[in-house]
């Protein structure tokens, strides 16, 4: 089906004269027209077959499938846990060989070989210790990576709601366009049949145009909610989306209690899990600090081959580093004690700042929920009455042009309104699942 060509101007003609019964009934028709039949046609149009976009899932599905923030963030967390290995195991030993001279008072000095093999042993726990920092790094990389999973939902809920409120809001507005030539076409008939005047005509004219330019701008505003959606699930900007079929439904109130939501977020908030995992990181580094005051122990052997100029000998130590640098030793502890205090401080100033964001979005997201409803019971219903009254009016001359014109833009007008409350309340939801770590 062709698209109408926006802002093109009724064609003059001169119709048969009918009765304003007719004008009436024909002009209510036209405003009050659904927006199931524009979005049956539209449906029809709109390419199938598995592509995303027609519900938030479909469109979670892919972005968390071809994110490569969270492929790059897997492959940190399987580094950290090689890492583990890495912490609890010895050092490589060292094999040494040397080649000398045979100790002797006179004559020629014969060559000996001498093959020597030595072990660093640390002890006193040195190796569970690092073991346990690393640990406690796999236990920060994959919170981040829940961390930023969490983010990538919020942001594809958010662009998600963006792209379906964009495509409501341009047929909504098409809807009022098609609207306002009903009543051009009205006001024609009513000039030509001698009821009305020609200033009405080109007022219904120019109100005509106004929306056709609006329709522009919410067309531009639809590709470029396609396009966020496109980016995050990596495909192309201009690749096509499915038709969005709905908004995903609100939560209750009654999960929406601060306090409760604060309390499960300490639970289970990915930012919250990677400041505990570094509070536990910088404690067993700082453990570990403290055991630098006791040496470790470097275990060594090795064989003398004379070369037939004697017999072969052997020879085996032990060594150990001797902690004379004291201020060394103390400035690690201070970095370690200092390093501990901030990740405990930074999990205050996160928790704090999360109960904060919380309470924010709590009422923000309540605000928008009660000013949704208030719209679609009240206002919705009381401007469709106008619209009913006014091409009523309008149809028997009762009711002059601007006043239809009027209660049609308010309709459309609180269309448009409950679609960007709408919008905004799933955009508050977003942000409170993130701060919670989960779905609600």
């Amino acid at each position: 089906m062709a698209r109408p060509a926006w802002g093109a101007a009724p064609p003059p003609r001169r119709p048969e004269r009918g009765s304003g019964v007719a004008l009436a009934l024909g002009l209510t028709l036209a405003l009050l027209a659904g927006p199931g039949q524009a979005q049956t046609r539209t449906a029809q149009r709109t390419p199938g077959g598995g592509l995303p976009g027609a519900t938030l899932e479909s469109a979670l599905a892919v972005a968390r499938q071809l994110s490569p923030e969270l492929a790059a963030r897997a492959l940190d967390t399987a580094a950290a846990r090689a890492r583990v290995t890495v912490a609890g195991s010895l050092p490589d030993p060292t094999v040494q060989v040397m080649s000398d001279d045979v100790d002797r008072t006179s004559g020629p000095r014969p060559n000996k070989m001498v093959y020597s093999f030595q072990q660093e042993i640390p002890l006193w726990g040195r190796r569970d210790l690092r073991r346990e920092v690393a640990q406690a790094e796999v236990g920060q990389r994959t919170a981040q990576a829940q961390a930023a999973e969490a983010e990538l939902a919020e942001r594809v809920k958010v662009a998600f709601a963006r792209y379906y409120t964009s495509y409501e809001a341009l047929h909504r507005t098409e809807e009022l366009h098609r609207a306002i030539h009903g009543i051009a076409q009205v006001s024609l008939e009513r000039y030509a049949q001698g009821r009305g005047e020609q200033q009405e005509v080109f007022r219904a004219e120019v109100e005509t145009t106004r929306v056709a330019t609006e329709i522009v701008r919410l067309e531009a505003a639809l590709r470029s909610a396609q396009g966020q959606l496109n980016a995050l699930l990596v495909r192309p900007a201009d690749a096509p989306l499915a038709r969005p079929e709905r908004l995903r439904p609100l939560p209750d109130a009654r999960a929406l209690d601060t306090a409760r939501l604060a309390e499960r977020a300490r639970g289970t908030n990915p930012n919250l899990a990677v400041d505990a995992s570094a509070i536990r990181g910088a404690e067993t580094n700082r453990r570990l600090t403290d055991r630098n005051w006791y040496p470790d122990v470097t275990l060594g052997a090795s064989a003398i081959d004379r070369s037939g100029f004697g017999p072969p000998g052997y020879q085996a130590w032990v060594a150990f580093k001797v902690p004379l640098q004291w201020g060394l030793r103390e400035a690690q502890a201070a970095e370690a004690g200092a390093q501990a205090g901030a990740a405990r401080a930074r999990l205050e100033t996160r928790e704090q700042q999360i109960r904060s964001d919380l309470a924010e979005a709590v009422a923000g997201f309540e605000g928008s929920r009660r000013t949704a409803d208030l719209i679609r019971r009240q206002l919705l219903p009381q401007g469709e009455a106008l619209v009913r009254s006014g091409a009523a009016g309008y149809g028997f001359g009762r009711v002059d042009l601007a006043t239809v014109l009027r209660a049609q833009h308010d309709l459309a007008d609180f269309r448009l309104q409950l679609l960007s409350t709408e919008f905004d309340a799933q955009r508050q939801l977003a942000l409170i699942e993130r701060l919670v770590g989960g779905d609600l």
